[in-house]
């Protein structure tokens, strides 16, 4: 419970309030794929100088996404709707509104979306490598 209240003090430090309500969405019956929304990258210092934290808005499509690596640490909080996630092939979870999740650096992001057709909306904290969006390079 701890590391949630950590993850949700530092979230509203760098998030202005009005970025965490919902928005009103008028349904569809497929939610398109939308690009990630870079909200916050601050430049750390002493011995992460090397890195930034990034801070990042995902509204997943339905399915299962791609695997793909990150090349720093990711904790995820679900704002809206619900999102199935995994890593390393590991059975998929699925985690809703206030939940969070934690991806290791270097882990397989094996599975990725919303669930049941219905938006979703995922608030995304990383430590990436300077000026990078935290993608690690595929071999």
């Amino acid at each position: 419970m701890d590391d949630r209240r950590a993850f949700l003090a530092l979230v509203t430090a760098l998030v202005p309030a009005s970025l965490l309500t919902l928005e009103a969405q008028a349904p569809s019956a497929a939610p398109a794929a939308v690009p990630p929304r870079e909200l916050a990258r601050h430049t750390l210092t002493g011995p992460l100088a090397d890195f930034d934290a990034l801070l990042i808005e995902l509204r997943p499509p339905v399915g299962e996404g791609r695997e793909h690596r990150h090349n720093g640490p990711v904790q995820g909080y679900v704002l809206e709707g619900k999102v199935r996630f995994g890593v390393n092939h590991e059975p998929a979870r699925i985690y809703g509104v206030g939940e969070t999740f934690f991806e290791e650096t270097g882990a397989l992001h094996s599975t990725f979306g919303s669930v049941d057709g219905a938006p979703a909306r995922v608030l995304v904290f990383m430590v990436v490598p300077k000026a990078t969006n935290g993608a690690a390079a595929t071999a």
